[in-house]
């Protein structure tokens, strides 16, 4: 943790000051890693103007002078807020700390986050550096093979819940990314240094940071799966995924290979909704992965309402996408959601400042579900529920 990087956090007074600086940090073509949706990107700016859309109906006079209760449980696990860590794959091109600074924070805000399959650290190291409880988002990495390699190693390591994406037969058309020329698995070869130098040039800290980590661009967990008794490359192993990836049926198989609970992730309709719990899923993760696979689908938070109505409390259920502000956390769980999740608003802070970004961008959002919950009239979590909103009459009851 550098004297730059605390000093940088100290400038983030919003999740929108972490973007800016963030977007001034890093060449373009992680920049619009990071911040790039799918075709037109409907969706992707679906997901945070549809908050505007959820309007408070606060309760005046409801509360007393005390702090609110913010503390919930998920899965069983205590955290000290309904505010989770999405999984983000190449964290380590956004800032060397990548994915360690990220479960780091979360145990130090005492919350939890979730690791990517993409990490560029090993599944150990980021357990390692964890300080609280972590969960393990799932790719069929090396095909069901690899997967059960990834799932075995997730075990031993002691995260507490494995997170299913099924949202990603196959990457969406991110334009962006295409017109960097860039895609998985980035190797540091003449061609792709050549390509790159004329954006990465004019950054030179991020240059700096990421020359002393040796411009460790690898998908690592990929680099040391087997099949057959052979190591796979990086490009093998997507390969496989793209030919096997994860699907409802696989769940009976993923519940022999995992002693935990299992969240089906990407699921925005009823149908999906219903069949997540008829496959055994713990949970369902609202998601349309943050409008980066499938352009002109609804928003998380319009969907929301549907999912939680199917799943009739039977299973937890979780909103990841668009959340910018506490505010945004407090209007999911009155929807339903026993917690959101960040994805964009973490790494954000990461690119901006290392560890003490992401610190900072989740004490920002702590403050603000506190502050708003002290202003809709709510003592305690339980106490956010529907009748404190009001939303557009198309998205249901």
């Amino acid at each position: 943790m550098g004297i730059g990087e605390a000093r940088a956090a100290t400038r983030i007074k919003t999740v929108a000051d972490a973007r800016r600086l963030a977007h001034r940090r890093l060449p373009g073509p992680v920049w619009d890693y990071i911040e790039g949706g799918a075709g037109a990107e409907t969706t992707l700016r679906a997901n945070i103007n549809a908050y505007e859309l959820v309007h408070f109906l606060p309760r005046v006079g409801a509360v007393t002078g005390d702090s609110p209760d913010l503390s919930t449980s998920v899965l069983g696990t205590p955290v000290s807020m309904p505010l989770l860590l999405s999984p983000v794959g190449f964290t380590r091109m956004m800032d060397p700390a990548g994915d360690l600074a990220a479960v780091g924070a979360a145990g130090a805000a005492g919350t939890l986050a979730t690791l990517s399959s993409m990490s560029g650290h090993t599944i150990t190291e980021v357990a390692a550096a964890a300080t609280g409880p972590a969960w393990f988002q799932l790719y069929f990495l090396g095909g069901r093979a690899g997967a059960e390699q990834l799932v075995d190693r997730a075990q031993q390591a002691g995260y507490r819940a494995l997170v299913v994406t099924l949202d990603t037969p196959m990457p969406g058309n991110r334009e962006r990314d295409s017109r960097h020329g860039l895609s998985p698995p980035l190797r540091l070869d003449r061609r792709t240094i050549t390509k790159m130098a004329p954006r990465v040039l004019p950054h030179p800290r991020w240059l700096v940071d990421a020359a002393r980590d040796r411009f460790s661009l690898d998908l690592i967990n990929t680099t040391s799966l087997e099949l057959g008794g052979k190591t796979m490359t990086s490009l093998e192993a997507l390969l496989h995924w793209l030919a096997y990836p994860a699907k409802w049926e696989d769940f009976g198989w993923l519940r022999e290979q995992w002693d935990g609970p299992i969240l089906a992730k990407g699921v925005l309709t009823a149908d999906d909704a219903r069949r997540a719990i008829d496959v055994g899923a713990d949970g369902v993760v609202v998601s349309n992965h943050g409008g980066r696979q499938l352009d002109s689908v609804d928003a998380t938070i319009a969907a929301l309402a549907r999912v939680v109505g199917a799943v009739d409390g039977r299973v937890e259920v979780y909103l990841d996408g668009g959340v910018r502000r506490g505010a945004d956390v407090v209007k999911a769980v009155a929807l339903g959601a026993k917690a959101a999740m960040v994805g964009r608003a973490w790494a954000y802070g990461l690119a901006a400042a290392g560890r003490p970004g992401i610190d900072r961008v989740l004490r920002l959002l702590r403050e603000d579900i506190d502050r708003t919950m002290r202003l809709v009239g709510a003592t305690n979590i339980a106490e956010i529920d529907r009748s404190l909103v009001r939303t557009p009459p198309e998205w249901g009851p």
